[in-house]
């Protein structure tokens, strides 16, 4: 009892006595990083083209947030490495633009995946295909977010003469596919079957 305890004025030593635990074993379930290219890779014959501005728009200036992109199936863990998308046609000495990653709701981009600014910029009337370096910004998207709308949204441009433009990314008639627009950031979205030479490489679980 403590209280007969507390009636000894002797110190109370203790004995150290060694126990033996059955054994336990740590393991880990080793997971593989494998490569992965998302979207369409290919820019086919050139007979399509996706344009930011058609012929019957007069001027691009007052026009400024359109913003193209498409849908993509993830379903996995992956860290995104960078965005590509071939230019068929670049009427400008500069232009900038904004990456967005939306989640999707009923078929429709809703709220932004990853809040920071991603701006780059396309200079000197570049054609071909040109990469968005991704990486600083370690944009990871969890199995959790199985679909994903992936655009890029016109911010500046520095035209080459009076006249110019357009700029547009090749592209295919996909009814398996769905590629999504709009004219301003705050307008509500445009979709239909194509399938835009655009394509995300992440490296994925």
């Amino acid at each position: 009892m403590v209280s007969e305890l507390n009636k000894n004025k002797k110190p109370i030593l203790l004995q150290p006595k060694n126990m033996e635990l059955d054994e336990v074993v740590v393991s880990s379930k080793k997971i593989k990083i494998k490569s992965k290219t998302i979207g369409r890779t290919s820019k086919g014959l050139g007979l399509m083209h996706s344009n930011f501005y058609s012929y019957y728009e007069k001027d691009v200036d007052d026009r400024l947030s359109k913003e193209a992109g498409m849908k993509f199936k993830m379903r996995r863990n992956c860290h995104i490495n960078d965005l590509n998308f071939n230019i068929t046609s670049n009427d400008f000495k500069s232009l900038k633009f904004r990456v967005n990653f939306y989640k999707i709701q009923d078929g429709i981009p809703t709220d932004l995946i990853v809040q920071e600014n991603i701006i780059f910029e396309i200079k000197n009337n570049f054609l071909g295909w040109f990469t968005v370096d991704l990486k600083p910004y370690k944009i990871y998207l969890n199995e959790e977010i199985e679909d994903v709308a992936v655009t890029i949204q016109w911010l500046e441009s520095v035209k080459a003469n009076e006249k110019s433009k357009y700029f547009s990314i090749s592209t295919a008639s996909s009814p398996t596919h769905t590629a999504y627009f709009r004219d301003k950031a705050m307008d509500s979205w445009n979709k239909g079957g194509q399938n835009l030479s655009f394509y995300l490489n992440a490296m994925c679980e």
